[in-house]
This record gives structure tokens, sequence and C-alpha cells, in this order.
């Protein structure tokens, strides 16, 4: 064989370690962060934009990481995680979005909250409202107003999952069409710009088209890596929602569809 030829062979199995190399390494900060964006990776690597969107296709198609918007994320269920693990992924976005979910919030009002992660992230703005009562299926949501006097919180019944620390059932949505809201806060498991809002868990999608259907005003609370992302079961649709407050910068797609059905996005 001619020298040329081996050479030529032995470049392309160098340059094939290279890619499982860098794979790997985008693996490992996937486990460690949850998420990688493009423009990092490609600081860190040296490599071009299109080098790195075909490594995050690679992993997408082995089932290990999922395309989001400017990178990707692990793809694992977060309602796979355990409660307090779900707590850390995306605290930093999840505040914020929380945050901005309580400007919505006024004095007197009577408010849903979501057992989300997402939704939850509103709590600790909410400590100064006057005459405000929030209802909720969730147990972190009584843990949190534990001490306080104020405001006045009310935790439905049901068949608790721990994994949740949340309850669910006939129970609760029963006692949950006993109330009206002002405003619901509804976390979502994902966003799919033409299968609307979805889940994964039946128990979940109940109790959120039930908050939404006893609310005035309904707002769900998704960060930036629930777009795109195809959940089991259909929840309800984009145009049934009065807004969304994410923390990334949505694609046209979506932004198109929320616009057509006059739903307010609020960037956190």
């Amino acid at each position: 064989m001619p020298e040329g030829g081996r050479k030529c062979r032995d470049m392309q199995g160098m340059s094939m370690s290279f890619t499982e190399q860098r794979l790997e390494l985008i693996r490992d900060l996937l486990r460690q962060h949850q998420r990688v964006h493009v423009k990092d990776l490609v600081d860190q690597l040296k490599v071009s934009q299109e080098s790195i969107r075909r490594d995050l296709r690679e992993l997408e198609t082995e089932g290990f990481a999922r395309r989001v918007y400017g990178g990707a994320v692990l793809d694992r269920q977060e309602s796979d995680q355990p409660f307090a693990d779900r707590l850390r992924v995306g605290a930093r976005e999840k505040g914020r979005i929380g945050e901005a979910a309580a400007a919505l919030v006024k004095d007197g009002m009577k408010i849903f909250v979501d057992e989300g992660t997402t939704a939850l992230a509103c709590l600790k703005h909410l400590d100064n409202r006057k005459d405000l009562t929030i209802v909720s299926n969730s147990l972190a949501v009584a843990a949190h107003f534990y001490y306080a006097s104020t405001p006045s919180v009310r935790v439905l019944g049901g068949r608790l999952r721990p994994d949740y620390q949340a309850t669910f059932g006939p129970e609760t949505v029963a006692a949950m069409k006993e109330h009206f809201f002002d405003l619901a806060i509804i976390a979502i498991s994902a966003v799919h710009a033409e299968r609307g809002f979805m889940d994964y868990g039946e128990d979940e999608a109940i109790i959120r088209r039930v908050a939404r259907a006893q609310a005035k005003r309904s707002v769900i609370v998704a960060d930036s890596s629930k777009f795109g992302r195809l959940g089991s079961i259909h929840t309800f649709g984009l145009q049934d929602v009065h807004a969304v407050i994410t923390g990334g910068a949505l694609t046209r797609d979506f932004t198109e569809q929320f616009n057509k059905s006059h739903v307010d996005i609020i960037y956190a």
C-alpha cells in the first residue's frame, strides 16, 4: 500500500480519537452542570461551532443529551431526580423566573402555586405581601411558610407522592375545584411548538389543567431547557394561558405562536 494511503488512514483514526475525547468531555460537563452552551464549548475546546453542533447532534442521537436553544441539556427527565436535586438544577435561572412571577402577585390576591420547582422559586419573594392566600398541593410551600404568620397557606389533601413532596389524586382535584384563584403559577415539564405544554405524568397534568381552569389568570413558568422538549402527555395548548415566564430567549416558532395567541412573554 502506498505510504500516502497509510498516512491518510492513520490521520483519520487520530481525528476520530479527538472527536471521541471531545464527546467524552462534553458528557462530563453535562453530568456536572446538566447544561452546556455552544459558545462556551467553542471557547474551551478550540473548535468550530459546526463541530460542536455535530457533537451535540451525536449525543442527542445516542440519547445522552437533548439539544436546546444555544446548547444542550442532559437528557434526563427532571421528574426522575430526587426533589432536592431538582431544586438545584438551573437554580439561578429559576430564581429569576420566580422573582418575575412574584411581581405579578398583588396584595389581597388568592393564588395557586404549583409543586414544580420553578414555581416554588417565587415563594421567597412573597413574604411581604398583605392579605395574601396561597393554595397548593405542595408540602414545600407549607414548609417555606412554617414559621410565618402571613400569608395564609392552604395545602390540599390527597395521595402523597414523596418524590414530588406533593399530593395528587381525586381528593386533591376535588379540593382544588372548591377554590377560585386570581392567579395560578404553573410549572410545566415540556413545551413543544406543535404539541403545546406537556408533562410526563398524568397526575401533574390533571392538577395543572384544573389550576388553569380555576384561575382568572394563568402563568406558565418554565426555564429555557423545557422549550423544544417533548413530553408524554398533552396538558394544554400554547394558547391556553395568559403569560409565559422564562429565563432565555425563545426561538421564532415559539414567539410567533405566543404572539399570535396574545400570550404575554416575560423574560426574567
